[in-house]
């Protein structure tokens, strides 16, 4: 059995390779234009998925070591550093509905834009910080470079969708009259229009969920200290709400999570303070 585990130690490192490849592939995708931001913020996700996996299993294997470490930060400043800031990049450009170069744009446009860099940046410092800081290992100083990439993948998401999409329209569509389907369909293209198609949402959205990352707020972990309701009211909770509006709104719920994850995180923060003194 042990010898079986040792010719397994690979796929730790394998997992963070995948992630990294998936991160590649989403900046690539995300400055082909407007399809290709919908396959890139997908890849962000499944890069989310096996930046979870790879620890996990490092520590299922027994794998975990010097090199992981090192390679899981690089690959996490691709995933979820570079490749958000291509999402937003692209996200913006959009909005001034510039499709030919760049530089042919007004000065002031190019200085916009040119913010989704606050991303990437920010993420490379929260990933420093995290390697050094010896009172991250058991909960979190800032947002996450997964959660702010997954926020801003699910923007691009949000985009493209239409009203067929939520069940609840489908259910509603059919039972009862057009008022609230329509409404339903009034409200996603406001959503569409006014947020995710224009710099004036996208902008404070960028700088606000670049800065989550590098603030000194705690934030609670998702890990379970047991089984038992008791030792984790907080996190049980929060992924009821979480399920609940993703159910109801699918990836219009995603930066709905997040804010609820941060204002959470925030009065944990406030009541544990009260506590001690």
């Amino acid at each position: 059995m042990s010898k079986i585990i040792s010719k397994l130690k690979f796929v730790p490192s394998l997992l963070t390779c995948s992630s990294a490849f998936c991160g590649i592939l989403a900046t690539i995708l995300a400055l082909e234009g407007e399809k290709g931001l919908v396959y890139a913020a997908y890849l962000i996700f499944i890069a989310a998925v096996f930046d979870f996996s790879d620890g996990f299993a490092a520590r299922l294997l027994g794998a975990a070591s010097e090199l992981g470490k090192q390679l899981d930060s690089l690959a996490d400043a691709i995933s979820f550093g570079v490749a958000p800031t291509a999402i937003m990049y692209q996200m913006l450009k959009q909005s001034f509905h510039i499709s030919g170069k760049l530089f042919d744009a007004p000065v002031w446009q190019i200085i916009i834009i040119m913010c989704a860099a606050l991303i990437g940046i920010f993420a490379i410092l929260r990933l420093a910080k995290f390697n050094i800081d010896p009172d991250q290992a058991h909960s979190f100083k800032g947002l996450a470079s997964p959660a702010c990439a997954i926020f801003v993948a699910s923007l691009a998401l949000i985009e493209p969708m239409v009203p067929e999409d939520f069940w609840l329209y489908q259910m509603l569509h059919t039972t009862t009259g057009a008022t609230f389907p329509y409404k339903l369909e009034l409200a996603l293209i406001g959503l569409e229009v006014y947020v995710c198609r224009n710099w004036h949402w996208l902008l404070p959205m960028c700088i606000f969920i670049a800065s989550m990352m590098i603030t000194n707020l705690p934030m609670f972990s998702l890990k379970l200290k047991s089984l038992k309701y008791s030792d984790n009211k907080i996190v049980y909770n929060f992924i009821i709400c979480a399920i609940i509006l993703f159910f109801l709104l699918k990836w219009i719920a995603v930066p709905l999570i997040t804010v609820l994850y941060i204002c959470v995180s925030y009065f944990t923060m406030l009541s544990k303070r009260k506590k001690s003194n």
